[in-house]
């Protein structure tokens, strides 16, 4: 599952982006962030930003191979996270 919410003009957040255990590794994660990408170019965004856990590094993976780039660290709530962003342009 996953969505994308407005953050500003021009700029939409990855959020909720999960795959069950029982079906990771066989690009389901790879084929949703690829459909909310297409969704947010359709949408007229042309900069997606999302953040991940420090713990999550398979996501790390897929979001660096999709282009995203890492611009920060930081917490929120009691969870250490990253943050990255990509331009759809």
């Amino acid at each position: 599952m996953g969505a994308i919410k407005r953050e500003s003009q021009g700029c939409a957040a990855v959020k909720r982006m999960r795959v069950h255990p029982d079906h990771q590794r066989r690009g389901f994660g790879q084929q949703v962030l690829d459909a909310l990408q297409d969704r947010a170019r359709d949408l007229g965004y042309t900069r997606l930003v999302l953040d991940t856990t420090v713990q999550q590094v398979a996501a790390q993976r897929l979001y660096e191979k999709c282009g995203f780039v890492r611009t920060g660290q930081g917490m929120l709530g009691s969870f250490r996270v990253i943050f990255y962003e990509k331009l759809l342009v």
